[in-house]
């Protein structure tokens, strides 16, 4: 009859410190694996102020996402096809630094837009050139005005300073210079409304800042995205175009699993009919409408326009680009 040797168990100290090393391995590798089966363009931060939130992207400065006011209803919001949507792209050439600020602005272009929002109550606005303080306390409050009662947000990019750039360039009165857009969400639309953000890694050489793109992700309605790409190369341009149409906003609608219409609006710096042609940033499944100029509107081919025209500024050296369309 064969015997079976007992094998003593290790102390109870020694099982703990075994379990102390395997556990967190087990919990990094888990981790690790999660991370690379989904990947966000920006994560969320901490809450930096009551109803504010920051959203950091690689290298670059960190957006925020705040203002969202008005009431919500719990019931599913019902199916409207052909609903009316439109979309106003303002530049205000509001940095204080910028040659038209002296000949045109001189601090009167956000209100200038004010009016316009509340004339025109486009459901997204797109903004470029704009000071932190234009977006959240000049503007911001003209969605409230054109949407009362309903859910209306604000989001922030600052462009990255050319020195430092996780450092936000700054307007000529010290507050963040960049680019940003407000939205009102349909009241009765579930989901709330996500940042995506980034610095592009092509940049041109020169004095100015460093490009960047915002976009959001609202309530499962819409995407909407923003970005004033750089003047001083159309060859750099056109490839933040093509960056940001090929390869950010893919990864957007990849991790926010929606297939809902995207609209990008923004001063590109290109023209149609131009070396380069900013046609050539048009992905498949997208068509475009621009003002003959550098204001443009790119979005995918289920928001039909249905009207596109010039929104006339005397405090910006850009006319206002306003865009209607349907859902």
């Amino acid at each position: 009859m064969s015997t079976r040797r007992a094998v003593p168990s290790p102390p109870v100290d020694r099982r703990r410190r075994i379990r102390a090393l395997v556990v967190p391995g087990v919990l990094l590798l888990v981790a690790a694996l999660a991370g690379d089966a989904y990947v966000r363009p920006s994560d969320p931060a901490e809450q930096t102020a009551p109803g504010v939130r920051t959203f950091c992207a690689g290298s670059g400065p960190c957006a925020e996402l705040g203002g969202l006011t008005g009431h919500r209803r719990d019931e599913p919001a019902a199916s409207r096809p052909g609903a009316p949507f439109a979309a106003l792209q303002l530049n205000l050439c509001n940095s204080g630094f910028a040659s038209c600020y002296a000949q045109v602005n001189n601090g009167r272009a956000v209100a200038e837009a004010y009016a316009a929002i509340t004339e025109l109550r486009p459901q997204v606005v797109t903004l470029n050139e704009v000071c932190r303080d234009d977006v959240v306390t000049g503007l911001h409050p003209a969605m409230l005005r054109a949407f009362p009662g309903d859910p209306v947000f604000w989001a922030f990019q600052p462009a990255a300073d050319r020195i430092v750039r996780s450092r936000p360039y700054r307007c000529r009165n010290g507050e963040p210079y960049g680019i940003g857009i407000l939205g009102r969400v349909d009241p009765a639309a579930r989901g709330g409304v996500s940042v995506f953000n980034g610095l592009y890694p092509q940049q041109a050489d020169g004095p100015d800042e460093l490009r960047v793109w915002l976009c959001v992700a609202a309530a499962d309605r819409y995407h909407a995205c923003t970005t004033h790409l750089t003047f001083a190369s159309a060859a750099v341009a056109i490839r933040q175009c093509q960056h940001l149409l090929r390869v950010e906003i893919p990864a957007m609608r990849a991790a926010v699993g929606s297939s809902t219409p995207v609209l990008v609006a923004g001063d590109l710096n290109l023209a149609a009919g131009g070396s380069p042609d900013v046609r050539d940033c048009v992905p498949a499944g997208y068509h475009h409408v621009g003002n003959g100029n550098v204001q443009h509107v790119i979005a995918t081919s289920d928001l039909s326009f249905a009207d596109a025209r010039s929104h006339p500024m005397r405090h910006t050296d850009h006319n206002g680009w306003f865009v209607s369309a349907e859902l």
